[in-house]
């Protein structure tokens, strides 16, 4: 360093001195760089040590790498040599942007890789919000132990949530009156009706405690929701019998899932409800924990639309076996085929939107 005649100094990071400099040399002195140097902190440096050119007035240290602004090329430096990738480019998961003044591919919430390669990073949908995803929507998730790929689910993340949804009415458009290997694999649009599939309930429910929850909407327009404390699936070894259903609250009067607990689950084509006189699936059109009910004889359960839990006999008498039943026929036609769920604020059969969804306790 030598005394000059101008003290404002041409540095690695502005070579031509254009953007640092508002004097002009004539009127202040101090100490400069000699001629081929440039400061670099505290110090004059060959240019050949500033690390690599990059653009107009801007060099890069070597070992630092420089992405271009829409990530379509990232480029290194080495001994003073710059080596670019133009094969460089974000994942279908990943988002080009500056995080902490780094700009690079990153991956998107619930994924995992440097940006380039993202995978599935999220069991479920609370991993998703915990990964700081704002925005309610369609997901992959790969529950733990799960031996198929990633699969999507729909996830309510608006605050306190982090809900995974796995049943969904509202409109009739997708039938629910499905066989068993529908009802184990899946059924339906995650954005739409759905049943996301028994066997991928299985393996949610049992990687660690869940809750439950049912929110229902009749078609008064009010809408209620019933809790639980704990839910959980057995495989299909057992049925998917409902092994785990922890305690009731919410909005809905009646509390219309615990009777079923320990119920395994039938279908139109496989009937595991224990009542060998009678086949609960293909009586209430749906598929359901249903379980031995009983008949009784009355004038008017089999006509009256509040006895929506009853299908009919004969003329003057019922049976059941479920006190509830939400993958029942949207448009039943006959009380009991109908989506049910008993209230004493509501007409039972008058159903028109229900969503079940579990997050982690």
């Amino acid at each position: 360093m030598e005394y000059g005649n101008c003290t404002c100094q041409a540095t690695c990071d502005d070579p031509q001195n254009l953007f640092n400099c508002q004097n002009t040399c004539r009127e202040h002195r101090g100490c400069v760089c000699r001629e081929g140097f440039l400061k670099k902190g505290a110090h004059c440096v060959s240019s050949t040590e500033c690390g690599c050119y990059i653009q107009e007035n801007r060099f890069i240290p070597n070992g630092q790498s420089y992405v271009r602004v829409d990530c379509s090329s990232r480029c290194q430096c080495q001994s003073n040599v710059l080596t670019c990738d133009d094969n460089y480019g974000c994942s279908p998961d990943a988002t080009c942007e500056e995080r902490d003044g780094v700009r690079q591919c990153y991956c998107n919430g619930g994924y995992a890789g440097d940006g380039q390669n993202c995978k599935v990073n999220a069991t479920d949908c609370a991993d998703i919000y915990k990964a700081g995803v704002t925005e309610s929507g369609v997901y992959y998730i790969k529950p733990k132990n799960w031996p198929g790929s990633p699969f999507e689910v729909f996830c309510e993340v608006t605050p306190g949530g982090g809900w995974t949804v796995f049943q969904r009415r509202k409109d009739g458009s997708v039938d629910f009156y499905q066989g068993w290997n529908r009802y184990k694999y899946g059924f339906g649009s995650p954005n739409h009706e759905l049943w996301l599939g028994n066997e991928k309930i299985f393996y949610l429910t049992n990687q660690r405690n869940y809750q439950l929850r049912i929110d229902l909407m009749y078609g008064t327009g009010r809408s209620y929701f019933a809790k639980y404390n704990l839910f959980r699936i057995n495989n299909e070894d057992d049925e998917y019998r409902l092994a785990g259903l922890g305690s009731f609250s919410g909005s809905a009067d009646q509390d219309r899932l615990t009777w079923h607990k320990g119920k395994q689950f039938s279908t139109p084509d496989r009937d595991n409800d224990g009542w060998s006189q009678y086949h609960c699936a293909q009586k209430y059109r749906g598929a359901w924990w249903y379980g031995l009910g009983d008949t009784a004889t009355t004038g008017n359960c089999a006509t009256d639309e509040f006895y929506c839990d009853w299908w009919p006999l004969g003329s003057d008498s019922c049976g059941w076996c479920a006190f509830s039943n939400l993958n029942g026929n949207y448009n039943g036609m006959t009380w009991g085929t109908r989506i049910d769920w008993e209230s004493d604020l509501e007409n039972d059969c008058n159903v028109i939107n229900t969503e079940m969804k579990i997050k982690p306790v």
